[in-house]
């Protein structure tokens, strides 16, 4: 165990040298709203697939790409949040949300990865050998059930999705987590309201 932690230690210190090289100190918000954005698409076109049934299955499928592109993205977007958080002053209560954030963020990875896994499953049920004839036949009545629990779990990686993105607002609306404070000057001749 001890190794797979040293790998992972030093696979991690690796990342964070050369993304503070790479990228902007900016790189996590610029990125962020891209797994948000796919995933409540992928929830919409999920429900419509709901409503609107076509041959070819076109909402279906629209919406498991959008889900593996939100997972995809998601997973980028967490790794640009590790490189980001390097070029911020914690504070003991900013460090709290941020683990907190982390742990939402991670969780929400782990509930679309299920929600891919319940949607491929819809897709192609596991094969039982039949008692027929020697053949192969599908499980028909898990196939409903799985892609009705897809949809569950989609609604779940949303909200959860929702709580992670809310906490990060949080660090930087209430905390001013990555801000720059500048004083700014009015014009000549301009009150300020306050």
């Amino acid at each position: 165990m001890g190794l797979i932690r040293g790998i992972y230690v030093a696979l991690l210190q690796g990342w964070i040298h050369l993304g503070e090289h790479l990228f902007p100190p900016t790189i996590h918000p610029m990125l962020v709203h891209f797994p948000i954005a796919l995933l409540y698409l992928a929830l919409l076109v999920d429900l419509l697939s709901r409503v609107i049934h076509s041959t070819e299955h076109f909402f279906d499928r629209a919406s498991f790409w959008l889900v593996l592109l939100g997972l995809v993205a998601g997973v980028c977007t967490a790794a640009a949040g590790v490189v980001s958080e390097q070029f911020v002053a914690w504070t003991s209560a900013t460090k709290a949300l941020l683990y907190a954030h982390q742990r939402d963020a991670v969780l929400t990875g782990v509930l679309v990865m299920l929600t891919l896994g319940a949607r491929l499953y819809a897709r192609y049920p596991r094969r039982s050998y039949g008692r027929h004839a020697g053949g192969w036949s599908f499980a028909g009545s898990g196939r409903g059930k799985a892609s009705w629990l897809a949809t569950v779990l989609l609604v779940a990686s949303v909200a959860m999705i929702t709580t992670t993105a809310s906490l990060g607002g949080t660090m930087v609306y209430q905390y001013g987590v990555g801000i720059k404070h500048v004083t700014f000057r009015l014009p000549v001749g301009v009150r300020s309201r306050h």
